[in-house]
């Protein structure tokens, strides 16, 4: 694998391209998997299994989100290094946080199986999912440890600007899985726990070519391979890093947790059409925050070599590419959310679902557009080293969508409680986006760091022009 040329070098709106399709395409794939594979354990198994997977889907995002929150910010960090050209170090910090990634992974496993059905009692699991669902998130949660290992090559790929090693990724995990889903579920007849076993052994075969891949990497860095310095100075900088993004992520998945126990206390059939309308929601979100990164990866790159001027030319470009795609995927799914429904729906049978399903896609999805700027001002915050200010920000999101949530609930009708979510959802979308805009153009997202490289680029200016 040859090093890459860094983000903000030549063209930067045909490297924003270039590095945000395969993100993009990573991030449909990935998705496109998880929807054949639902469609699998419904059509196979049951819907009272499909329906199982939703109960514990919002739990399963939070546990998800202490993973790929820490490891985001450590690619943060990898981008940062590798603009300075520190590549012995960066490897150092890859090793480390693996392992602390890794023993967070065998508590956290450990602590959802011991304690499974205190945490079912607490998100109000119903009796008739309640088996189901049980086997799905014990054998989920005991693969975070292959798990973490994915995520974390993925956004060291996307620190480096190395997008294309994700995607290959991408396609050897879906198809793998996909494969032994159809074996597992359709030919030998086993229950829901083996469709996450064959996502757990698909991402151990990737997790082993991404270990071939990086090791050829370092070598042609003349970086050796040996050895691990776990000092006080490594960690204090990988948890500075890795931590804000981390709880920004927690803190934006614990309200849907916190929100669980509502939707779960609405009827099986607007449950199975809110299920439907996230899988579309999703993916609407997989497609812009992928393409949010490349600015997120171009501001880290570019502070790690002090380009200040380039990081204000990425900001813009970052915003036109955010939108566009945006509403490209948007207007696609409001114009086929029936189709989209019907993939996992039956059109009479579950009628009522797929009007659910399409009426949330149609006329609430549109609020998703507030957060595509929520989205580039985490990327831009988390980038400069202003971590807790991204962690406030988002802590405002959270707070506003459970209190709108648990309002909202309480004044709708029961045939509307579940249409509240969303709403819900907009409105802390809403809320949010007014913050951050008020902090951005007052220029408090500017972090230390980002003042100092300023101001040396002014004086810079300044001299050269006098």
């Amino acid at each position: 694998m040859n090093v890459k040329k860094k983000l903000y070098e030549g063209n930067m709106r045909l490297n924003y391209i270039t590095f945000a399709i395969p993100l993009i395409l990573t991030s449909l794939l990935s998705q496109s998997y998880s929807f054949i594979n639902s469609m699998m354990i419904g059509k196979f198994i049951g819907s009272e299994a499909f329906a199982a997977t939703a109960v514990t889907a919002e739990l399963l995002e939070l546990l998800n989100s202490v993973f790929f929150g820490y490891l985001t910010g450590i690619g943060i960090y990898v981008s940062v290094l590798y603009g300075r050209g520190e590549y012995e170090k960066m490897l150092n910090v890859i090793k480390a946080n693996f392992l602390l990634s890794g023993s967070l992974a065998l508590i956290i496993s450990l602590g959802c199986n011991i304690f499974c059905h205190q945490i079912f009692d607490l998100l109000n699991v119903g009796e008739d999912v309640y088996e189901n669902a049980e086997i799905y998130f014990r054998t989920y949660v005991c693969g975070y440890l292959v798990f973490q290992f994915n995520w974390g090559f993925t956004y060291i790929s996307n620190g480096m600007g190395m997008t294309k090693i994700p995607l290959t990724a991408s396609v050897s995990t879906g198809v793998i899985n996909v494969l032994l889903n159809y074996v597992f579920l359709s030919l030998m007849r086993l229950d829901i726990g083996y469709s996450v076993l064959a996502t757990v052994i698909s991402s151990a075969v990737t997790t082993g070519v991404y270990l071939v891949i990086y090791t050829g990497f370092f070598k042609k860095l003349g970086v050796k391979l040996g050895g691990l310095k776990l000092n006080r100075e490594t960690l204090r900088v990988s948890v500075g890093y890795g931590s804000p993004s981390m709880l920004q992520q927690m803190a934006m998945y614990a309200c849907t947790t916190l929100v669980s126990p509502l939707t779960n206390s609405c009827s099986s059939v607007a449950l199975s059409g809110y299920a439907v309308a996230n899988k579309s929601r999703n993916l609407i979100l997989a497609v812009y925050q992928s393409s949010s990164k490349a600015n997120t990866n171009l501001v880290g790159q570019a502070m790690g070599a002090g380009r200040i001027d380039k990081i204000k030319e990425g900001i813009r470009i970052g915003v036109a590419q955010g939108l566009a795609v945006f509403f490209a995927t948007l207007i696609l799914f409001m114009v086929f959310a029936e189709k989209f429904s019907l993939l996992f729906l039956d059109p009479i049978k579950d009628a009522e679902s797929i009007s659910v399903s399409v009426n949330t896609i149609r006329f609430l999805f549109p609020l998703i557009f507030f957060n595509v700027f929520n989205n580039l001002f985490h990327g831009i915050f988390r980038a400069v080293g202003s971590g807790t200010l991204m962690f406030i920000s988002t802590l405002i999101y959270a707070v506003s969508y459970v209190i709108y949530a648990y309002i909202l609930f309480a004044v709708l009708p029961p045939e509307m409680k579940i249409y509240g979510v969303h709403l819900a959802l907009g409105g802390a979308y809403i809320t949010e986006a007014a913050f951050a805009t008020v902090i951005f153009a007052s220029g408090k997202w500017k972090s230390p760091e980002y003042k100092k490289l300023e101001s040396e680029y002014k004086q810079a200016q300044a001299d050269k022009n006098a």
